[in-house]
């Protein structure tokens, strides 16, 4: 039996509303920001490089954020999210899945200062390797896409299918 992920609701620069295309076919999901960066081996040389600039050790490092394997065990073993391990990881958020209608019932019921919970973060196409990010800045994902992929910074709501629109 496969470990998924439980249904959360979205939440600011937390839970993020993604787009994804895989197989041409569109969906939605919301599961934690930290899943989406695509390229771990990148994000994790980052990260070490950062805990070496301020002065601290190796060692704050791998008890802070742990071994490479444990960080990409974090993400089922995924160290690349594309078109190879799309099926994988999305059958780990099978059930993170939300549609058009639900995300606009569940927008038009939060509270005013709320509302940017619904604000869409990404637009990930596993077929055409490309990734969008509006997620605010500095958080750039567009900057953990695979080799041979294209992220953006940018605005793809023109991307989003009508009938997928909320």
């Amino acid at each position: 039996m496969m470990e998924q992920l439980a249904k959360v609701l979205p939440k600011y620069k937390e839970n993020i509303i993604v787009a994804v295309v895989f197989k041409k076919h569109f969906e939605w999901y919301v599961a934690p920001k930290n899943l989406w960066k695509m390229d771990y081996r990148r994000l994790y040389s980052i990260w070490k490089a950062l805990y070496s600039k301020s002065g601290r050790s190796y060692e704050d490092f791998e008890r802070d954020i742990g071994s490479y394997e444990d960080f990409c065990a974090k993400r089922w073993g995924i160290e690349i999210l594309d078109s190879d391990t799309a099926s994988h990881f999305l059958a780990h958020l099978f059930k993170c899945r939300y549609s058009a209608d639900e995300l606009r019932l569940l927008r038009t019921m939060a509270r005013d200062d709320r509302k940017n919970d619904y604000d869409i973060s990404l637009y990930i196409d596993f077929d055409s390797n490309k990734m969008y990010s509006m997620f605010p800045k500095p958080e750039s994902f567009e900057n953990f896409v695979p080799e041979g992929w294209t992220g953006r910074y940018g605005d793809f709501t023109a991307m989003i299918p009508y009938d997928k629109r909320f």
